[in-house]
């Protein structure tokens, strides 16, 4: 469960490193956090939201339509037609997600087929090789 006081450090440290954004005040700060969904404050951990403050600092395209707060839902949580989707629960994938947090992962396209990485394939022999 998130506790007010992480919601707010996170959000206002991204509004004041952001470009294009004011810090917000204390004021905004309240009324972000009693409108934030209730299901969110509690699924949400610490960790789950500097994850998805990491992944707001790293989208190359970041929804410009949406309050701060529920931009960094979509980094965690099923989407349904490009909007966070709270009551669908947090991405089945978001352990795998939050193992490369200093990448950005993007939005899973429907359909496609992820799989995970492959091992670098090495050969004993060709370490020798001078190339």
């Amino acid at each position: 469960m998130i506790t007010q006081e992480d919601f707010g450090k996170v959000l206002q440290a991204l509004s004041r490193t952001l470009p294009r954004f004011k810090p917000w005040d204390e004021t905004a700060m309240a009324l972000a956090w009693m409108t934030f969904p209730e299901k969110a404050k509690q699924e949400l951990t610490r960790e789950v939201w500097l994850y998805a403050a990491g992944q707001r600092r790293l989208d190359p395209n970041p929804p410009e339509d949406v309050p701060l707060d529920l931009q960094l839902l979509n980094y965690v949580f099923r989407n349904e037609n490009g909007r966070a989707n709270v009551q669908w629960g947090l991405k089945a994938d978001l352990p795998e997600r939050m193992q490369r947090p200093h990448v950005f992962n993007p939005q899973p396209v429907p359909g496609q087929v992820v799989l995970p990485p492959e091992p670098a394939v090495t050969n004993p022999l060709l370490q020798e090789v001078a190339w």
